[in-house]
């Protein structure tokens, strides 16, 4: 019999090529032996039998002691289940465990991620541990990835501004549509998706045009590059605001009330500002003091 097509998800979920190849193979078989295995997967017998043995510890396959020894595979949605239920305890033993070192209080550095998966993953952690403001810059692809995340976010009370490129409404979410946005969609190589929570940490990500590759990513929880960028997306998004007034024959009027919406001062009561004072007037004092000792 031919060798079942891998389709790699096994792999995704911890197996070797080996081990999924035995195992898609017991699939489409009632029972067989190490020996038929190994010859209908075209693979050493040595090594087909050692991966029986593992996969039969990983719960994805039984095996029936006799003069023959036989493998029948365990059905595959009672192995996604048993896999599941693993990772749930092995994710919270994990968990109790890293709980309990413990963690580096201020890092101002920046650091490069270097894949989709990683960018996202952060924008939703980031999203997590909002506590006051979280405002995203962000292009129609990455926003429907993100918008359930985004919208969380909202409903435990935080002040989500969102600054699209096209027209959307989110609940719960302040949404300000960039006046340029068709142009900026047109000409621009790709697709970036910025975040900046708290004002204590902020995300830029471009992506490729089709979101699957990361031209370029950095995110950094340094209070003062993060308070900086705060500042400058809320004059951004006020611009926006102020733009979109004048293209609509706006009137004076209409334009101090969109100015009026400008959060730029509310940056001083962030967390991330506040971070900043308590560490940077912290080394101050320090270096008063030593000043004051040399002296």
């Amino acid at each position: 019999m031919a060798e079942p097509k891998r389709t790699g998800v096994l792999v995704d979920l911890g197996f070797t090529a080996l081990e999924e190849s035995i195992y898609t193979f017991l699939l489409t078989e009632s029972s067989a032996t190490g020996y038929r295995i190994a010859k209908a997967i075209g693979k050493p017998a040595a090594n087909t039998y050692k991966a029986i043995e593992t996969l039969a510890q990983k719960g994805a396959i039984v095996l029936v002691d006799g003069p023959r020894r036989l493998c029948r595979a365990v059905p595959h949605d009672e192995l996604l289940a048993h896999l599941e239920r693993r990772f749930k305890e092995h994710k919270a033993r994990a968990e109790r465990s890293l709980s309990t070192l413990p963690v580096q209080s201020h890092d101002d550095r920046i650091y490069k991620i270097a894949s989709r998966d990683q960018v996202f993953e952060r924008a939703r952690s980031m999203l997590d541990r909002a506590k006051k403001t979280v405002t995203v810059d962000i292009f129609p692809g990455p926003l429907a990835v993100l918008e359930p995340d985004i919208v969380r976010c909202a409903e435990r009370g935080v002040d989500v501004t969102v600054k699209a490129y096209t027209a959307v409404e989110i609940a719960g979410v302040r949404v300000v549509k960039d006046y340029m946005g068709e142009t900026i969609l047109e000409r621009w190589p790709g697709q970036w998706v910025n975040l900046v929570s708290d004002a204590l940490e902020h995300l830029l990500a471009f992506l490729t045009p089709d979101g699957a590759d990361v031209y370029q990513a950095v995110w950094s929880g340094s209070p003062y590059l993060s308070s900086t960028y705060h500042g400058g997306i809320q004059a951004e998004i006020a611009l926006d605001e102020i733009g979109a007034v004048l293209q609509a024959g706006g009137t004076m009027k209409d334009v101090r009330e969109a100015f009026g919406r400008f959060r730029g001062p509310e940056m001083l009561e962030s967390p991330g500002y506040k971070a900043l004072i308590e560490y940077y007037g912290d080394q101050k004092k320090h270096s008063q003091a030593s000043d004051t000792e040399t002296d």
